[in-house]
């Protein structure tokens, strides 16, 4: 599916990305002529792994992502975030709870038909969250941690592909003070303010941030003749630390977010002028998210006793329009104003979900030869969902009401360890055991629709106790270079859809099995010159009964089947301080993924549904005093390219939707605690496509992810 625009935005992005190598070379000979000494690179910790570990010497696959990397005023920050790890794809369905991301081509149930579902994991300072929370305004972010490769020994819950957590920024007494504001096009418009320090000082500390956001949107609709893709946001954060003694810190943190959007749906890919919209309404998205988590840290002698205490609140509702009249039209030859009436061919989608976690561990103190953690971890997630449906005809599935609770319970026994075998060696390994319990209550009342049981119940109730792990060698060549070799056994858990979409026929939902994968990984972490770090890994993963989903255009709606498949690739990356104020970043990945056996002979041989075969990105950074021109102050510059590989929808391969490149820049001036931008993103305004289905020849259906072009100006002060 190319587009001219396609072919435009591509040779932009060459041009573009010419242009970032032929400055980054200018600036390299200009800066090396005057730099005395290349500064070191910061040492990386993370603390994803549930301990405290260095990454140049943790045998695991990362990426750490800091703040200028991820802008605050990010409207898609999992985009973001996926386009700077390598093997990483994130997937926007427009409505909140339909979400998701592959990670080294290890696929999804597609369309969040279980909230629960962890091929990628998801969690803020450890704590996880389901996919009707992905996605959700970060808050007061020190960095963003990506694990690759199966995780549960450490992390969490278990993770079939990988993982992301969210490290925040700790309330440690630092002070700051900070007002940050944006505005631009398309009524682009960002005010976060930031408040730390002591409130009593040595022992109770604190930190507070609230930000409002505005998007007016950029897709016209030419029936309402108002504009899609809206975005309103309202979020704040508190965090407290309490540190009575040495030995005791007790964290306390709570959050709030009220995200309102726009988003359009079922756009005609052939529609003049695309993307555009011929809904009859405007569409609402809404979630709202409230979130409170203790943490209790108690350092003994030998151990340090964790305990985890979190809750999540969170409610979504979405409202649209499921026959757009420009799609429609195509697909059936009708004329567009058939399917144009407000009151009609409507879907209102209701959901609820509540998460609890607690978790104990003990851990090792730093700094002893042997490191280790040991604990258990209790999940429960209590969702329930409502679906008032009138399309009509034209789709019987999504007539009539569904509810749906899905009630969902984990409990697990971890334990992971490090240990020096000598001569360089390392052995480190972990085991999870985990019991998963899953119960579903749905019911469908029908509306008379043709096509459609009067009325249908079903209880069900699936479990499973499983264990997964790691083990890993790793070989310290000299301080500052290290190779591994790994093996380890990732586990998503089986469930029911939550959307109970055969109910309206009188069809039980069937639970999908439990997927497994075996990953074999080796891998490279070096510092190879002063300033320059480079990783670099290969992986196979081999999964069984994955869980990937097509597309049924007669509900609308997506199914899912179980069926194996392997991926395999290689993926590097690259960060170096390469001469005084100028810093580079660069990743790639190269991935080949393939279904080996499946419920559909048809699809055996099939590529991964949304895994690109090929990803990059490239970032460069630029700082330099201004005092030649007689100025004070500093110039601070950032450019950014980024690629996403062609990819296909579903298991039936068909169709592929093209690749695209994202080019973002920044130019700003900085003095003190004072700074002046001014930025462009998505400076080729791609629309890069989420999904896309063939409903009829000449009719593609299509989702497409976040906003076009952004320029605009900023500020930020400081006190």
């Amino acid at each position: 599916m190319h587009k001219t625009g396609q072919s435009r935005g591509t040779r932009l992005a060459l041009l573009s990305g010419t242009a970032i190598v032929l400055l980054m070379t200018d600036l390299v000979a200009a800066r090396r002529a005057s730099a005395q000494q290349v500064e070191q690179l910061d040492e990386i910790t993370v603390t994803a792994t549930r301990r405290p570990q260095a990454d140049a010497t943790l045998p695991i696959a990362t990426t750490i992502l800091t703040p200028e990397q991820l802008p605050s005023s990010a409207v898609q920050p999992l985009a973001d975030i996926a386009r700077q790890s390598p093997g990483t794809a994130f997937q926007d369905f427009g409505r909140f709870g339909e979400s998701y991301m592959t990670m080294r081509g290890i696929g999804t149930l597609g369309v969040a038909l279980n909230t629960l579902d962890n091929t990628v994991g998801f969690s803020t300072d450890g704590v996880p969250t389901s996919l009707s929370g992905i996605g959700a305004p970060m808050l007061d972010i020190e960095r963003i941690e990506v694990l690759r490769g199966p995780q549960g020994t450490t992390f969490g819950r278990n993770a079939l592909g990988g993982a992301i957590n969210a490290v925040t920024t700790p309330a440690d007494g630092r002070r700051e003070l900070r007002l940050d504001a944006e505005g631009g096009t398309n009524g682009h418009g960002f005010v976060q303010g930031t408040v730390g320090g002591w409130i009593n000082p040595g022992t109770l500390a604190g930190r507070a941030v609230v930000r409002l956001q505005n998007y007016n949107g950029d897709v016209p609709n030419i029936v309402t003749g108002l504009r899609e893709g809206a975005a309103r946001i309202g979020a704040a954060r508190g965090a407290l630390r309490f540190t009575p003694d040495e030995t005791l810190t007790i964290d306390l943190s709570g959050a709030f977010s009220d995200d309102q959007r726009n988003n359009p749906a079922f756009l005609l890919y052939e529609a003049p002028g695309y993307p555009v919209s011929g809904a009859d309404i405007r569409p609402i998205n809404r979630r709202q998210i409230a979130n409170g988590t203790l943490r209790i840290a108690k350092q003994f002698d030998t151990v340090t006793l964790t305990s985890v205490t979190s809750y999540q609140d969170i409610r979504l509702a979405n409202y649209g329009d499921f026959t757009d009249s420009l799609l429609f039209g195509r697909a059936t030859g009708l004329p567009s104003f058939v399917f144009n009436n407000p009151a009609t061919q409507k879907v209102l989608i209701q959901e609820r979900e509540r998460i609890f976690n607690q978790e104990l561990r003990l851990n090792s103190q730093a700094g002893t030869p042997i490191q280790w953690v040991v604990g258990v971890n209790y999940f429960r997630s209590d969702f329930s969902t409502h679906r008032d449906m009138s399309v009509g005809p034209i789709s019987p599935t999504l007539n009539g009401i569904v509810d749906n609770q899905i009630v969902s319970q984990t409990i697990a026994a971890f334990g992971d360890v490090t240990v020096p075998l000598g001569n360089r060696f390392e052995l480190s390994g972990g085991l999870r055991i985990a019991h998963d319990n899953q119960s579903m209550n749905g019911r469908f009342t029908g509306n008379g629709s043709p096509g459609t049981v009067p009325g249908f119940a079903q209880r069900a109730n699936v479990s499973d106790t499983y264990v997964t792990g790691r083990l890993a060698l790793s070989y310290r060549w000299t301080d500052r270079i290290m190779t591994y070799a790994s093996l380890a056994r990732g586990y998503s858990s089986g469930g029911f859809e939550k959307t109970f979409q055969y109910s309206p026929l009188g069809i039980p939902t069937v639970a999908f099995r439990p997927a497994t994968v075996w990953t074999y990984e080796v891998g490279a972490k070096a510092e190879i010159a002063p300033g320059i770090r480079i990783n670099a890994a290969l992986f196979y993963n081999d999964v069984r009964d994955g869980q990937l989903a097509s597309f049924d255009p007669a509900t609308f709606l997506p199914f899912m089947v179980n069926q194996n498949y392997r991926s395999y690739g290689i993926e590097a990356g690259i960060s170096a301080r390469i001469a005084e104020g100028l810093e580079l970043t660069a990743g790639g990945a190269l991935i080949k993924s393939q279904i080996t056996r499946g419920p559909l002979p048809a699809i055996v041989g099939n590529e991964v549904p949304q895994v690109p075969s090929v990803t990059a990105n490239l970032g460069l950074s630029y700082r330099t005093s201004v005092a030649a021109l007689g100025m004070p102050g500093e110039l601070v510059a950032r450019a950014e390219y980024q690629f996403v590989g062609a990819r296909y929808s579903d298991i039936s391969n068909t169709p592929k939707m093209a690749a695209y490149h994202m080019v973002n820049g920044r130019l700003g001036w900085e003095r003190d605690n004072v700074s002046v931008y001014v930025f462009a993103r998505n400076l080729l305004d791609q629309r890069p496509l989420s999904y896309a289905f063939t409903y009829a020849p000449g009719a593609t259906a299509t989702y497409i992810s976040g906003n076009g072009r952004i320029i605009g100006l900023g500020t930020s002060i400081k006190w």
